[in-house]
């Protein structure tokens, strides 16, 4: 097959993921709060902890905002879940049992006691119901892309809710590098064979050194909460439903996210050495700047853990790279494959991160400034509108999701006064950090800047540094040193390529000099294997903590957590450690119940499960009292008071203790009155329900 050929047929493809009719978006009816007395009555005569048929009890009722997940649990440990949703759900089938207002889904069995069971509880169920559960919000206008004109497009409505769609997450994430591959063969096509082969080469050695050395933690904000449009895609998908299923079951929810982050992690220097490559005119430029990002210890780091930067810089890169070829190929095939494909990895990428949205200014820059010798005015007109036009798709739902950051930092400038400090302080400023960053690529990077300034590559030298100083000033936004080298992975290919201007210039003039560069980064990795697998802090030994616990709750039993004075209980650590990547939120390992502290909003409705839980306890019970005991709790108390008298009135028994070091990760996290230094601890309990 041609390369032309090939082009076409990855264009066709690519098309056909784009117009891929997304899913209906979800029906608007809601289960209201506080209607857990009539959600219990549909199921009379039947209560929680008493069987319904063959052995099998009412064991739970999960009371969610669009379905209701009920569990019937046998005495051997048998478990089967029925989940009710509305008709209009798209879960639904035709021969799924139904009563006036639910639908039955049910998971498969091959039990004929559980399947008698469920029979049961369905006839009751259509006894009972006399509809009137679920209400209807007002359905939103939709978003409209041009002032004046509506948005009547289900696609374009749908695109513009940040949704996916149906396009699957392992499909994208092949796309990208079947994408990426694509463009390497055409920019490696005329160059020496060593070349191709040591591309090769760095890609297999920097997935090599990520599942070498790469931690597997939460490095993020928020991490027990946050669920990346790039990972749902995958967890929600089609092809991981039937990798599990060969698999003989769904995957827990972390595993997925790892290596979900592993994946894009390994294709960084793929996607890299295109991007490069396409700017700097050299292939060897490209390599290097490939080698560099493979053994980087700042994206080591990084690689395999739960947050989006990783994933953020491939399809940005990306982007860059598809955005280079439409304004310099010479290939008109291949011209057309490049601006036909941006669309879709403008509009990912922009979502994927909020601060991604600076993005749009730094992609219209290089459409204006760079390849003046190559980019006729019709090609940057039309590039302009590919970028603008994207932009504005997702910019109200950036406003809309980014309401409160965005007020901040408009009304309230002070973070501003940070900058100055962002760029001169080491820690802050990670790229001068010989703690993070190898001091060879600084050298490389200033030297670069030197020599393409005096070449005459002003225009780059000045889009590069320009690129550096938006995302600095944006990131001044927190000021936390811990978490400054996972904003500033943001800065890592701007200043790799003012690097690799000066690598092409000793590849002509001082070769020797471009081997020892190389030689430096590929120990660097070595050298900062300490700082790579830092994993120290309380939050990541609090996940370590939780992981392990994971699998000494049996499956099926509840948890309680406390959640402090989180209304919207956000931070669940067994709720996420213990979810499983299916679309179906029933097949979770456990069912957790936050226990809230007294500080709750009363303007905020929220279920409250636990009084309930506590009245008619299941016989399998634990009490789990991480972090939140220490840091949502009165700047008098030692200890949240909730956690102990849950325990108190559980009459629990210590299970699984761990006592840690105060260092925080997040200040956010700081228990009040408190600094780094005494330890805390941790304890998972299970409550004594038979003696109670």
């Amino acid at each position: 097959m041609t390369f032309r050929r090939a082009a076409l047929s990855f264009l066709l493809f690519v098309l056909a993921l784009v117009s891929w009719a997304p899913r209906a978006l979800a029906h608007p009816y809601m289960l209201p709060g506080g209607r857990e007395k009539d959600v219990l009555a549909l199921f009379a005569p039947f209560m929680l902890g008493k069987e319904v048929a063959a052995g099998f009890a009412l064991w739970n009722v999960s009371i969610e905002p669009q379905r209701i997940v009920v569990g019937l649990r046998e005495p051997k440990g048998r478990e089967v879940r029925v989940t009710l949703v509305h008709p209009e759900d798209e879960a639904t089938r035709p021969t799924s049992p139904r009563s006036s207002s639910f639908v039955a889904v049910q998971d498969p069995t091959e039990d004929p006691a559980a399947e008698k069971a469920v029979a049961t509880l369905i006839e009751a169920l259509a006894r009972n119901d006399r509809g009137g559960l679920w209400i209807e919000p007002p359905r939103p206008k939709p978003t409209s892309i041009v002032p004046g004109v509506t948005t009547s497009s289900p696609r374009v409505a749908a695109y513009s809710a940040g949704q996916w769609g149906d396009l699957d997450g392992i499909v994208a994430l092949f796309g990208f590098v079947v994408l990426a591959t694509i463009l390497a063969a055409r920019l490696t096509r005329d160059e020496p064979a060593w070349i191709r082969g040591a591309l090769v080469a760095i890609v297999l050695a920097g997935a090599a050194t990520r599942f070498w050395l790469s931690p597997i933690s939460f490095l993020g904000a928020w991490p027990w909460t946050r669920l990346w449009p790039n990972v749902r895609a995958v967890a929600d998908g089609p092809v991981l439903e039937a990798i599990a299923a060969r698999a003989g079951g769904p995957f827990y929810l972390t595993d997925v996210i790892a290596w979900t982050n592993f994946g894009y992690a390994a294709a960084m220097p793929l996607v890299l050495f295109g991007h490069a490559t396409y700017l700097l005119r050299d292939p060897r430029a490209g390599l290097f700047a490939a080698f560099a990002v493979a053994f980087l210890p700042q994206h080591i780091r990084f690689s395999r853990c739960e947050d989006a930067f990783v994933p953020s810089l491939v399809i940005t890169s990306l982007s860059f790279a598809l955005i280079h070829a439409w304004l310099r190929d010479p290939s008109r095939v291949f011209r057309i494959v490049a601006i036909a494909c941006l669309p879709a990895a403008l509009y990912t990428g922009y979502l994927l991160r909020p601060l991604n949205i600076l993005f749009i200014v730094v992609y219209m820059a290089a459409v204006v400034s760079l390849h003046p010798e190559t980019a006729p005015p019709v090609r940057r007109v039309l590039g302009l509108l590919v970028v603008a036009g994207m932009g504005m798709l997702v910019f109200p739902v950036f406003l809309s999701t980014n309401e409160a950051a965005v007020k901040t930092a408009l009304f309230s400038p002070g973070w501003l006064f940070d900058t100055g400090r962002a760029f001169l302080v080491p820690k802050l400023f990670v790229l001068t950090d010989p703690a993070v960053t190898p001091p060879v690529l600084v050298v490389l990077a200033v030297a670069g800047a030197i020599l393409g300034y005096r070449a005459g590559e002003r225009r780059l030298v000045v889009f590069l540094l320009g690129w550096i100083a938006i995302f600095t000033i944006a990131h001044a936004f927190v000021m936390e040193e811990t978490m400054r080298p996972r904003y500033h992975l943001h800065l890592v290919v701007p200043f790799l390529f003012l690097g690799a201007i000066a690598v092409s210039w000793l590849w002509q003039r001082r070769r020797m000099g471009v081997y020892v560069a190389c030689g430096a980064l590929l120990v660097a990795p070595l050298l900062h294997r300490g700082w790579i697998q830092d994993i120290g802090y309380t939050e990541m030994r609090e996940h370590a903590f939780v992981q392990k616990a994971r699998e000494i709750v049996p499956e099926g039993c509840t948890v309680i957590e406390y959640a402090g004075a989180d209304a919207q209980a956000k931070e669940l650590r067994f709720a996420r450690i213990g979810a499983r990547a299916r679309r179906d939120r029933g097949s979770d390992r456990y069912r957790v119940v936050p226990a809230f502290a007294p500080g709750v909003s009363p303007e905020v409705k929220i279920e409250k499960p636990l009084e309930e839980l506590l009245r008619d306890p299941p016989a399998c019970l634990y009490l789990y009292e991480g972090l939140p005991c220490w840091s949502q709790k009165n700047a008098d108390e030692a200890y949240a008071g909730m956690c102990s008298e849950l325990r108190q009135t559980l009459d629990a028994e210590v299970v699984m203790q761990g006592e840690v070091p105060l260092v925080m990760y997040d200040r956010q996290n700081t228990p009040p009155g408190r600094r780094d230094g005494p330890n805390v601890t941790f304890w998972l309990s299970r409550a004594r329900v038979g003696a109670r």
